[in-house]
């Protein structure tokens, strides 16, 4: 086969990580790909479904290399004209976080969520070789940072007071019905306390109360802790997928 694909330059992430930047946008009618299509950039992204076998190949015999693996999960929360199911849900909640309540994130909360976030997110796509490691670590406290002001993403809910935060998550309303987390993360040395199936539970609460019947989230392939984590508070896997940069 040929693959055909529009590459579409990335101009936030280029200019943020000083990394010349674009993205592989598949498309059956687009132009045979060649080396060629890619010497105006340093990085290439290309996201491709895990069983896509055929285009994997191809990528590889471009030069692209696998960066990262990526699951895809989803948890389907009761629907707005349920009024029975949303208010037992809304219970089950309260219930499962009687002792940790999650509150929204204000500007007061900003420099500890940075030095979480800067710390928290070891496995990411945004990697050496292609990406220097401070940059990394940069990029998601400014994500933590943007989700408080609401533009990476629209909130950013933590449990625990401004000098003593214990873990935080991100959300943003994506489509009319649909949420998706950005972020979740826990202090170092709290693991296995309950902080992440809290603020979990907070998400879902948080769709449940702005009429959003689906919480989608993903995660790398090998963070398996995380992976865990959703399934044991409701979540199923919907896809997988690869991430190929050259």
């Amino acid at each position: 086969m040929s693959l055909r694909a529009n590459v579409e330059p990335l101009g936030w992430e280029s200019e943020f990580f000083g990394v010349a930047s674009a993205k592989l946008c598949f498309e059956p009618a687009g132009k045979p790909l060649t080396s060629a299509d890619f010497v105006a950039y340093q990085v290439v992204q290309a996201k491709v479904p895990a069983d896509a076998t055929p285009i994997l190949d191809e990528l590889t015999a471009l030069g692209f290399r696998l960066a990262e693996g990526e699951i895809d999960c989803s948890c389907l929360l009761a629907s707005q004209e349920n009024n029975e199911r949303r208010a037992a849900d809304t219970l089950s909640l309260a219930a499962a976080d009687r002792d940790v309540r999650a509150r929204v994130a204000d500007m007061r909360d900003i420099a500890a969520l940075r030095q979480l976030a800067s710390s928290a997110f070891t496995l990411s796509r945004f990697r050496e070789p292609w990406y220097p490691e401070p940059d990394c670590r940069r990029f998601y406290a400014l994500w933590a940072e943007k989700a408080v002001q609401g533009t990476f993403d629209d909130l950013c809910l933590v449990i625990g007071p401004v000098d003593a935060i214990q873990g935080m998550v991100t959300l943003r309303a994506s489509g009319r019905d649909e949420a998706r987390i950005g972020l979740l993360a826990v202090q170092p040395g709290l693991a296995g306390r309950g902080i992440g199936r809290a603020l979990f539970y907070a998400a879902r609460r948080w769709c449940l109360e702005n009429n959003k019947m689906r919480l989608r989230v993903a995660t790398q392939i090998g963070n398996l802790a995380a992976l865990r984590l959703y399934i044991a508070c409701g979540a199923t896997i919907d896809g997988t997928a690869y991430w190929f940069y050259r």
